[in-house]
Formats: structure tokens, sequence, C-alpha cells
């Protein structure tokens, strides 16, 4: 499976490549790198650092709810040893979370499929001892908050775009905000059902596809998947944290806009002006992260700079100021990433050597807690 997901991501990556550097006048491209002021630059990427700081901050408030299991003792016996002790993931630091969390974002840049994320989880529960998947859990709400976040101002940038735009481009904002919206509403609408009605959604799904002709394997990782999701909604006792969660989401994808702003207002060419609105800047953002739910290389190598292309060629921008954004905010952001990502590993007393033992081990764990019932004993 893994080769399959390399070489999807190759094919996908080596395509977007294409298609962005074909016809680039490479002289002019230059010249736009030349002119970029550095201090400004910096600052873009100082910026994304806040941005994981939000996160470090939003994971923190999703694993306070979490229980952690009691040291052993010998003198106990094993059914009061089962006993869960009343001690909060809360005394888990904000910068230990960020440093982890940071640790997961540098081997996103080597890993496929985001295992990262499986790093991360893993560095949690060898620390806290809660079981990965627990840890993952939640990982996976994170990521469904940043999608619904982002649909927001997607569609918040839709609506507040001039008409001027899809004029110049062929683009209707009021198409691609009817689908947003839809999008946006579908997702709030399952997060609300996950909340309420867990266990009977992860048992439908399971019957649906005991009457489809589809392969048991994708039903068991359908299964496990929402499982999974299922799992770190049960977390939440009361949908405080939650709420919380989505107000931090909604700021952090505020905090990228601006680090799109900075990095735009770095280059001495002057953009359009509606590129340079918040409507311009959030649907910059919302259609570049989005898009990268597409699978590529790890670091995203190739759809990342498709995505900046695309998103700025609806405002006209010409394609070489395009080309030439797109390759110094991707580079820009990876070499931050790696750079701090390599001092947060560094932190975590583990060697290169060890990684590949830890991702195999998290990824393991966490199919085995996952695995769902056999056909024959699942109710």
């Amino acid at each position: 499976m893994n080769i399959r997901r390399i070489a999807l991501g190759l094919i996908v990556s080596a395509v977007c490549l294409y298609f962005v550097l074909r016809g680039v006048e490479w002289s002019a491209v230059l010249n736009h790198l030349s002119q970029v002021n550095l201090p400004l630059f910096l600052f873009s990427m100082l910026l994304m650092l806040a941005a994981y700081f939000l996160m470090a901050w939003r994971w923190q408030l999703l694993l306070a709810p979490l229980e952690l299991p009691p040291a052993p003792d010998a003198n106990d016996s094993l059914e009061s040893t089962s006993v869960v002790q009343d001690v909060s993931v809360q005394q888990e630091g904000l910068f230990s979370l960020y440093s982890k969390m940071l640790t997961g974002y540098f081997f996103n840049a080597f890993f496929p499929a985001r295992a990262g994320d499986l790093v991360r989880a893993y560095l949690l529960g060898r620390k806290t001892g809660l079981r990965k998947t627990t840890v993952l859990a939640t990982i996976v709400i994170e990521k469904a908050f940043d999608g619904i976040a982002l649909l927001v101002l997607f569609l918040i940038s839709l609506i507040l775009l001039p008409a001027a735009i899809s004029n110049a481009s062929g683009v209707s904002p009021d198409v691609l905000a009817w689908v947003a919206g839809v999008a946006l509403i579908a997702a709030i609408a399952g997060l609300v059902l996950f909340y309420r009605f867990s266990d009977r959604i992860v048992q439908l799904v399971g019957r649906i596809f005991d009457v489809l002709p589809l392969p048991r394997r994708l039903e068991r990782l359908a299964v496990r998947l929402i499982e999974t999701f299922a799992g770190g909604m049960h977390i939440f006792k009361t949908p405080r944290p939650l709420l919380f969660a989505g107000i931090i989401s909604l700021v952090i994808w505020g905090v990228v806009a601006a680090m799109f702003l900075a990095a735009l207002v770095s280059f001495k060419a002057s953009f359009p002006a509606e590129m340079m609105t918040i409507a311009g800047l959030l649907f910059m953002t919302g259609l570049v992260n989005l898009g990268l739910l597409v699978p590529a290389l790890p670091g995203n190598v190739g759809t990342y700079e498709a995505l900046c292309v695309a998103a700025m060629a609806v405002f006209g921008v010409t394609k070489e100021l395009a080309v030439a954004f797109a390759l110094v905010f991707h580079v820009g952001q990876l070499v931050t990433t790696l750079a701090v990502g390599a001092v947060a590993f560094w932190s975590q007393n583990l060697s290169f050597a060890e990684m590949r033992p830890v991702e195999e081990k998290a990824e393991q764990e966490a199919a085995q807690s996952l695995d769902m019932l056999d056909p024959e004993v699942r109710p």
C-alpha cells in the first residue's frame, strides 16, 4: 500500500510541476526572486511558526479531557491498577506539545501519507502512557476542524470577491460559493451527528458495506477511519472544548492569511489590488490549503506550487511572478519547518535510526487497536 501511495504521489506531483513550469520565462522568474525583501519574507515565516503554536494550543485543549493511566504499583491488585487516575493531560506543557507537533511536521517532509502525525502520537503516548490511537483521535479531530475553518474562510472570501474577478478569469465566485456552502453545511452537520450518534453511524456504515459488493479490505478501512473519529468524539462529555477548538482554528488560518500577505508584500513587483484585500487573501488561503488534500510527494512538492499559481491566475497575476512566489514561499516554509523541526526532534532524545521503528510501531499499534470486529461477531 505504501508503494502505491508513493507512486500516486509521484505521478500527481510530476504532473503538477509539468503544468506549472511549462513555458515559463526563467529570466523573469529570477528577476522577481532577486528583488525579494528578505526581512519581510522572514517575518512571514515567523507567522507560520506562530500558526503552529496556535495549533499546539488547540491540541492541548483537545487533550485536556483525557485522563492518564495510573502508574503501576506492585502492591495493587490487577483490578485496582485498572482504575484510571484523575490526572489530566493538561499537565503536559504547551511548549512540550509544540515541540512534538513540530517533530511531526518535520517527519511529514520525509514520510508519505502524513506519517509524521503517527510519530507525534507515539511521542506523546510514550511520555504520558496514553494509547496512541486515543492521541490519533484528537489529531483526526484537528484535521476536521481545519477543513471546516478553511471552508468558512473560503466561503467568506467568495461572498466578498468582486464580480470583476469572474469576468477577468472565467471563474464564478457565486458558483464556488454555493459549492463551498453546501460542503460547509455537510461538514458541520456530519460533525454534530458524529458527536451525538457515533456508535449508530459506525454500525450503519458496516451494514451498508455488507450489502454493497465491495472488497472487505475497503470496508474495514472505511469503518476503521470512522471509528477513529468517533472514538475522538467520545472523549468530550461537553461540547465546550470543541467550540474553543473551532474558534482557535479560525484564528489559525487567519494568521496563515497574514503570512500570505507578508510574503506577498516582500516582493517588489505589485500584485493586483483585489488579491491583497482580506477577501483575496482568504481566497488564496482556502484554495491552496484545501487543495492540499490531494495526495502528493512528502512536503506537497508540485501540488503546492500548482495551487498557488492557480489561485493567483484567478486575479490575473503573470505566470512568472506566480511561479517565483510559489517557489520561494514553499521552499521557505519547508526550510523553516525542517530547521525548527530538527531542533524539536533533537529535544525528544531520539535518533534518526530509531524513527523508522517508531513510525512502524505507531502504525501497527493504531491498526491493532482500531481493527473492527470480524464480520461473524460484529453486532
